[in-house]
């Protein structure tokens, strides 16, 4: 009876010093304190913390988690951290919050399930609502030096232009696009001074495309087409508009290729747009700073290259130039802005002209 209780006696204790061991090797309010020094990230806890010790040590609270220029706010998530009395095992962490802005871009009903060991987060699934669709993904990151990650999943009907809008990049009237992924991969540094020019990737992409016109544009693409006798030199300018408004305009095209990242950049030479009337290719390349494109438009008809545009400029508003002598004013070869030609009207340019001619 004595040994029995010996044995009972000694179990216990070993196991509450593996407890204690335990207890104190798990400290949330030390990772918290080592995640704020890593990054310029601030946590705030905004309720008082509850503890669970049985079948697992758990401690849950509710967070708030943004960094110094409030481009990266986590509001009212319930976070829940806990781990299993087996020594080695991971630090569970998973958070979940109604909403997640990242530079103005709205992740809704998001969470994250992730385990946290040797300084290295492992993200298990990370899912949200993303404007108007959604988005998969799984990763790693390491918590020290530049804090190098990995991410990895897929999207789904996500709206570009919505998107952009968010992250004031640019509010498009003229262009809806939505887009998917069933493949993207990016790594780079989580540090803030070296993430855009660190960050690399690719995304396979897929999604539709709408270009919007008015009755007013087609009526006075059909006026132009009859000026052709009076103004023989605005012939290429006609079928040029014609083309653009029978094969694109009003009528959902698809498109796919894959997106490049690489040293701030975001690049396409294999994007393929097309739809029953037409086909197009898009090659470009984005500036992620300072949303600078460059890029070039192929129109095809018959497989031929029947128009050719480069956009250049800011994403916002680019220039999408035709050159030629289709486009001239008067003696004037440069070549001209198709989409400030819509904006303006195309009326405006016919009346401008007819004036000229006279």
């Amino acid at each position: 009876m004595q040994k029995k209780f010996i044995f009972i006696a000694i179990t216990a204790i070993i196991l509450f010093l593996i407890f204690i061991a335990i207890r104190d090797n798990f400290n949330p309010y030390k990772i918290i304190d080592e995640l704020e020094k890593q990054t310029d990230l601030t946590i705030i806890l905004n309720d008082e913390s509850k503890w669970n010790y049985y079948p697992h040590i758990e401690f849950r609270n509710n967070i708030t988690i943004k960094d110094n220029a409030d481009v990266f706010i986590i509001s009212n998530a319930d976070i829940d951290i806990s781990k299993n009395y087996w020594p080695a095992s991971p630090i569970n962490i998973n958070l979940r919050s109604p909403t997640i802005n990242v530079e103005g871009i709205q992740l809704r009903d998001a969470t994250i399930i992730s385990s946290y060991k040797n300084k290295n987060i492992t993200f298990k699934k990370i899912v949200s609502n993303l404007v108007e669709g959604n988005i998969n993904a799984q990763g790693k990151m390491s918590m020290e030096n530049e804090m190098l990650f990995e991410v990895g999943g897929s999207f789904n009907n996500v709206s570009l232009n919505i998107l952009m809008n968010q992250a004031k990049i640019a509010t498009w009237d003229r262009v809806k696009i939505k887009m998917s992924s069933p493949d993207f991969n990016l790594s780079g540094t989580a540090k803030n001074n070296s993430f855009n020019e660190n960050l690399k990737g690719n995304i396979e992409i897929n999604g539709s495309i709408f270009f919007v016109s008015t009755e007013e544009e087609l009526f006075g693409a059909a006026l132009l087409s009859l000026l052709i006798d009076k103004l023989p030199d605005l012939s290429s300018l006609s079928n040029s508009v014609s083309f653009l408004l029978e094969k694109f305009s009003n009528i959902p095209s698809s498109f796919h290729g894959t997106l490049t990242i690489n040293e701030g950049m975001v690049s396409t030479q294999d994007m393929l747009i097309e739809n029953d009337q037409g086909r197009a290719s898009l090659a470009a390349i984005l500036n992620i700073e300072t949303n600078i494109i460059d890029g070039k438009i192929n129109f095809y008809e018959d497989d031929e290259i029947y128009l050719e545009a480069t956009l250049k400029g800011n994403i916002q508003n680019p220039q999408i130039l035709v050159g030629g002598k289709v486009f001239a004013e008067e003696n004037d070869n440069a070549p001209r802005d198709i989409k400030k030609l819509f904006e303006e009207g195309i009326h405006s340019l016919i009346d401008k002209l007819l004036k000229v001619d006279d």
